[in-house]
């Protein structure tokens, strides 16, 4: 694939994320040829983005999950530091298509991730974690029936990546926590809606994390130090609309809340 056919489709796809524009037909000629050259299309968030790459996210780590969207296996997405909010911020649904919220562990990198032959270890991962964030997905898809055309045009369009919301709290001491069996509480407008647990994200978030990383590895992209991951929901994604107030506690990670207009 030629360098001017991937700016062709990265323009396309770009133009789309940032004016928030709804497609239901993609032409042919904007279709990814194969997953690699997906993830290459998808750097264009990135490049066009006025701020530094602020991290990575997963879509799918359920088999719920990837049954929603209409895929097979877990896929990363970029974040855009440009749709990072903070708790008690208030998010406009405006043209979202979903008006979905998630419940997610967030993890800081340390240092960077090089591209390596063999994968890392999940031990090797977890020392290079400087902390741990309690955090919120708002996801969107700008392909109107994003639940049937595969995983490299969802990989395109930043696998489902909406605002997000990080937690006030970092916690640093957090290795010894068993995540598999963490269960998180999630309240919307003031009553308790949905419980979460560790072990819906691909058997434990640690395990997500690691897939990222690894996932990143073997197509060659570098993860920076810094960089905060998202691991995938551990809830049922719930409905919101404006007027809507929802808060995540996750007990020890501190909690993450946000209101919609």
């Amino acid at each position: 694939m030629s360098g001017n056919k991937i700016r062709t489709k990265q323009a396309y796809f770009w133009e789309s994320w940032n004016n928030k524009v709804a497609r239901k037909n993609i032409e042919k000629s904007y279709v990814p040829d194969n997953r690699k050259e997906a993830y290459n299309i998808q750097e264009c968030y990135e490049i066009k983005s006025k701020e530094k790459l602020f991290g990575w996210k997963i879509a799918a780590t359920s088999k719920e999950g990837q049954l929603h969207i209409g895929v097979n296996s877990p896929i990363a997405g970029r974040l855009i530091r440009e749709r990072l909010f903070g708790s008690n911020q208030i998010i406009s649904l405006n043209n979202n298509r979903m008006k979905l919220v998630e419940a997610e562990f967030a993890f800081k990198l340390l240092n960077d991730f090089y591209p390596k032959e063999s994968d890392y270890k999940e031990q090797e991962i977890l020392e290079n974690v400087e902390c741990a964030y309690p955090a919120i997905e708002i996801p969107d898809s700008r392909i109107l029936n994003y639940d049937k055309v595969g995983e490299n045009l969802l990989i395109a369009d930043n696998a489902c990546a909406g605002e997000y919301v990080i937690g006030e709290k970092s916690v640093k001491s957090f290795k010894h926590i068993d995540f598999k069996s963490f269960e998180v509480n999630c309240y919307k407008n003031n009553r308790l809606f949905s419980r979460g647990l560790g072990s819906n994200i691909l058997g434990s978030p640690i395990i997500a994390l690691t897939w990222l990383i690894n996932e990143l590895n073997f197509y060659k992209i570098k993860l920076l130090g810094g960089q905060v991951i998202l691991t995938g929901t551990c809830i049922k994604p719930f409905s919101v609309e404006p007027g809507d107030e929802v808060l995540m506690d996750f007990h020890e990670l501190g909690k993450v809340n946000c209101s919609f207009i």
